[in-house]
């Protein structure tokens, strides 16, 4: 076994890429890289069982030769083959996305489920050190977090499998060299000569120099992505717990923080709190978003003045409101008023994201809550509901009542927010409970039931 071998199959050991027998996919578009790549794990002593993938995308004349010599050296070898023509031209007019990223989704969907439809544990990419060279000068040049500078990731998840990238340990020139010696004969994309595209650039001129300057150039940028993973990994578990500390509020369309509490924090958490919250609440997090938006929310939350918006893309919106911050989606019409009958061991989906449940008895659940609501059978049955215009609760030790309206106002409740924030009524229509902010009194009889808001 030669040191090619012996490096790629360490790597594969050091991120617990595959075990021994596992059924394994293989991107192969049939370049050298992922011929190599297929070439290689077909013939190694894992003894994986190998399927090929290929995705036309559709873009270059040559697009569909490529896809039938792939087909046929799987015909030949006796690998299995799966075939994608990729309507990616249709991706780019329903998403206004650019081409590479399109194409990317496309491929990175197919993978996924492919990995469902069969069942295997991974998916297998041909990108290599130079690569991740190419890819960290990229994502510098740009502007990006500590997370992007560290590069590619030798694994990652997705839906249903993982991805993983064994040759990182390996450059281009070692590549080609294996191809060479075991006599495939991979296509070329013409396109990687042009200088059309910035990665192109960097490829053909900067990395060059760079080997010129230092031949190890790439076992450099390894330890530098390995060491900014490592510190990344700490720095996310301490985000994550100081998150759980300056959290007031969240549901799947927003997240409410206290602004003292994320002020308490250093520089560096409270970047990563960000990350966290936008990840939460972005089904997908946009490309477009940049650390250009990190910064604009850290002076928003920040600032001396006690108020303000900041608008991020897809309708996400920052609002800070004197002690509170929140990020939620604004939406291009507010929610509908709604009105539901609580009814016991029911959980209900409140149009804002949030659930609302009722159980018999007085307890205290098991599992994370926002609040609880302890109320006797008198008030039975209960609804909850959006606000109308005129509710009043009452106030305690018979001050009389206040005005929803300005509960929010006092409670610093962004108004966009206000139309559909639940409202929990008694038979006869009294306000009971706002969730998170104010009860009415009890009637001081034992408690029958308890609310429970997640």
């Amino acid at each position: 076994m030669n040191d090619f071998d012996l490096r790629v199959l360490k790597n594969c050991e050091k991120h617990k890429m595959v075990s021994k027998g596992d059924k394994v996919l293989i991107g192969v578009s049939g370049g050298p890289d992922s011929m190599a790549l297929l070439h290689f794990f077909s013939e190694s002593p894992l003894q994986l069982n190998v399927e090929a993938v290929h995705v036309d995308h559709g873009l270059r004349e040559s697009s569909a030769a490529d896809a039938t010599y792939v087909e046929a050296y799987c015909r030949t070898h006796h690998i299995p083959f799966h075939l994608l023509h990729a309507d990616v031209k249709g991706k780019i007019e329903e998403t206004g996305k650019g081409v590479q990223e399109a194409a990317r989704e496309v491929r990175y969907a197919y993978f996924d489920q492919l990995m469902k439809e069969t069942g295997a544990a991974v998916m297998m990419i041909g990108q290599h050190a130079d690569d991740q060279v190419e890819t960290i000068l990229f994502r510098l040049m740009r502007g990006t977090s500590i997370r992007g500078a560290a590069g590619i990731q030798p694994v990652r998840s997705l839906a249903h499998g993982k991805v993983a990238r064994p040759f990182l340990a390996v450059t281009k020139n070692e590549i080609e060299q294996y191809c060479e010696q075991h006599d495939l004969k991979p296509r070329r994309d013409p396109t990687n000569e042009s200088d059309t595209y910035t990665r192109n650039r960097l490829r053909r001129h900067v990395i060059p120099l760079l080997k010129k300057e230092n031949p190890q150039i790439h076992e450099a940028f390894e330890r530098f992505s390995e060491e900014l993973s490592e510190d990344n990994e700490w720095l996310e578990k301490q985000a994550e717990n100081a998150l759980e500390d300056v959290c007031v509020l969240k549901s799947r369309e927003l997240f409410h923080l206290s602004v003292e509490k994320f002020r308490s924090y250093g520089l560096p958490l409270q970047r990563r709190m960000i990350q966290l919250i936008l990840n939460y609440l972005y089904a997908k997090v946009p490309t477009s978003l940049s650390s250009a938006h990190t910064r604009a929310i850290l002076d928003l939350l920040k600032q001396a003045h006690p108020s303000g918006d900041i608008h991020l893309p897809e309708f996400m919106t920052v609002t800070r409101s004197y002690g509170n911050g929140y990020f939620h989606f604004q939406r291009e019409t507010e929610t509908d008023p709604y009105c539901y009958l609580i009814d016991q061991e029911q959980l209900i989906d409140l149009p804002s994201g949030e659930k609302l449940e009722m159980r018999a008895g007085e307890i205290v659940p098991d599992k994370p809550y926002r609040d609880l609501y302890y109320v006797s059978e008198s008030f039975m049955p209960l609804t909850v509901r959006s606000r109308r215009d005129g509710d009043k609760m009452r106030l305690p030790d018979g001050k009389g009542s206040k005005k929803i309206k300005d509960v929010f106002i006092e409670k610093k409740v962004p108004v966009r927010l206000r139309h559909q924030y639940p409202v929990v009524t008694a038979a006869d229509g009294r306000v009971l409970w706002l969730p998170g902010l104010r009860k009415a009194p009890s009637d001081g009889k034992s408690a029958a039931y308890t609310l429970i808001y997640y």
